[in-house]
């Protein structure tokens, strides 16, 4: 390696340890978001049960993404304070959902396709 590509190398490795300090930053600034239903109740008394329920489990998952996102930026700047086992992932709270097959979605879809040949 001659000396440009050690001292490309060598900025690309701060730029890459800046960015996940900014990311941990970040990350660390964020606020707690309120999961408590009766406490989004008052916060937002115009909203249905059904939207404060949803909004709970939307404010649960930002909160969870954080939480993963704190963990995972520290550990790779500091590999030493990485968990054996690995930093633990809920995998089914951000499952994809599924959804059933629209017939009409595929019928305009299909449809779309002709007038884009024509």
């Amino acid at each position: 390696m001659n000396k440009k590509s050690k001292e490309i190398a060598k900025a690309m490795n701060k730029a890459v340890t800046d960015s996940h300090q900014r990311m941990l930053d970040n990350a660390l600034n964020q606020r707690v978001e309120v999961t408590d239903p009766a406490k989004l109740r008052e916060m937002y008394p115009y909203m249905t049960d059904h939207q404060i329920t949803r909004m709970s489990k939307l404010n649960h998952k930002i909160n969870v993404a954080n939480d993963f996102l704190i963990e995972e930026q520290s550990a790779w700047l500091d590999p030493s304070s990485r968990p054996a086992g690995g930093i633990p992932y809920d995998s089914e709270l951000f499952a994809e959902r599924t959804f059933e097959v629209d017939s009409e979605e595929i019928q305009i879809k299909s449809e779309q396709v002709d007038i884009d040949d024509k």
